[in-house]
């Protein structure tokens, strides 16, 4: 009996696996596969890890383009010059 739902186990992988390979219908299962964590996500609270964590990537891209922002800008410049 073991040995059976091992073999069945394996079996059920092998064909998820076939199904995610084949090329019609994998993109339709990674949508419906993102819409159902974005859902999830959306539904977690602001305190959530992966939200806090989406925060923090947000306000270092915020934070990255200011100092690009500042590198760019010619040696002349009164703003540069002062900090």
């Amino acid at each position: 009996m073991r040995r059976f739902i091992i073999a069945l186990v394996v079996a059920a992988t092998m064909v998820l696996i076939v199904r995610l390979m084949a090329g019609k219908t994998a993109p339709a299962m990674r949508a419906r596969c993102a819409e159902t964590c974005e859902r999830m996500l959306a539904n977690m609270p602001e305190s959530f890890p992966p939200n806090r964590m989406m925060a923090d990537l947000e306000s270092i891209k915020e934070q990255t383009a200011r100092i690009l922002d500042v590198i760019d800008r010619p040696a002349d410049d009164p703003v540069r010059s002062a900090s």
